[in-house]
Formats: C-alpha cells, structure tokens, sequence
C-alpha cells in the first residue's frame, strides 16, 4: 500500500518541470518546491491508512480461502462452517468441528475426482458423481463471482484511501504556500535549482506538529 499509495500522492499534478524558470539568487524567491517522497515515507496518516488497506486485503483473503477450502460442502453444512467461524476466537469444541467441516469438503473432492477417473459406476456412484460435480461446478461459478467483486471493492478502497491521501497533501501544500506567500509549488524532482524547500512544513502541517 505503502508504495501505491506513493504512486497515488507522486501522480498529482503540482506542476510540471516544463518551462520551469530559475529566480536569480538576488531575487525574492517566490515559489517552492516539495520533496514527494519525503512526504509520503514521513506522512503519519498514510502509515495508518497503508495498515487499514493491508487489513481490508487480508479479510478479503481469508474470506476467499474459506471459501476454498468449504467448496463441496452443501448450504447448510457450509452456513455451519461461516456461523462457527464467526463467532470469533474458537474453542476447542468449535475449532474441531471446523476441522471437521474442511475435512469432510476435501475428502468429497478426492471421491469426486476419482468417480471421474472410474468408468463403471454403480447407480450409488453416479448419483454422487451428479450431485457433487454439479455442486462443485456451481462452487467454481460462485468463487469466480466472488474474485470479480473482491477485486472490484478492493480498487475502490485503494482509490478512496489514495484520494484521501492525495487532498490531504494538497491541502497542506497550499496552505503552507499561502502562510509564505508562495505563488507556486513544484515537485522537487521536477527542479534542477531553487525554490524554498517546504518539504519539512508540509509534514508537520499533515502531521499536526509545530515549529519549537
């Protein structure tokens, strides 16, 4: 997150090197310069906005490998599974039924995949090859369809930390500049020479911190 979030901060139009002119050393500097990366490796916020996407990832992870790995279970067995499961920090009792519960799914996989390999089936073994292929096969679809949506709510988390970021460092930056009545703000690695450097007052603008 760390590093997207930088992307997201690094991305905004500040301004551009292009036609940049330099101030003479006897004239009154009137515009600055931010050091981006600075920014955004001694930006408090962003640490915790990065742990917040980083735990958003995780639940979204966990929630798919649960889904995995509880695929031929059938409805019932599998809302036992995510009932157990959510009740927080199981017990003995709880944490052995769960166990059960994923063994049960993968040992139904293991028959599966060898009623498909077998060619001649009793009528017993047909019926469980149709009722767990057909299970199995709607498992597939609904895990698909679950990757599309996490993905999905995983961008837009990404865009609304990245923006938040984003006017929060805008903010700093202007307010900065108008404290110091600097017309202008660049990048400072879009700028060979000059410029007041206000890379220190923007973080302690975005940080909540004043000058001793």
């Amino acid at each position: 997150m760390r590093k997207m979030a930088m992307i997201a901060l690094l991305a905004t139009a500040f301004a551009s090197a292009a036609g940049a002119s330099f101030a003479a050393d006897t004239e009154e500097v009137t515009w600055g310069v931010v050091d981006m990366d600075q920014v955004a490796s001694r930006y408090g916020k962003m640490q915790e906005l990065n742990q917040e996407f980083q735990d958003f990832q995780r639940e979204q992870e966990q929630r798919l490998a649960q889904e995995h790995t509880t695929r031929l279970l059938d409805d019932v067995e599998r809302q036992e599974f995510k009932d157990t499961a959510a009740m927080g920090a199981p017990t003995e009792e709880r944490a052995q039924r769960l166990a059960e519960l994923e063994t049960l799914s993968n040992e139904r996989e293991k028959k599966l995949i060898e009623l498909r390999k077998k060619d001649d089936l009793t009528e017993e073994e047909q019926a469980e090859l149709e009722r767990f292929g057909a299970l199995y096969e709607r498992r597939m679809a609904e895990l698909a369809s679950l990757q599309t949506e996490l993905q999905t709510s995983r961008l837009a988390k990404y865009e609304e930390l990245s923006k938040l970021i984003e006017e929060n460092v805008n903010q700093a930056i202007e307010s900065v500049a108008e404290e110091q009545k600097l017309s202008v703000v660049l990048r400072k690695d879009a700028v060979l020479h000059g410029g007041a450097d206000l890379t220190d007052d923007v973080v302690m603008k975005l940080n909540g911190e004043t000058k001793e």
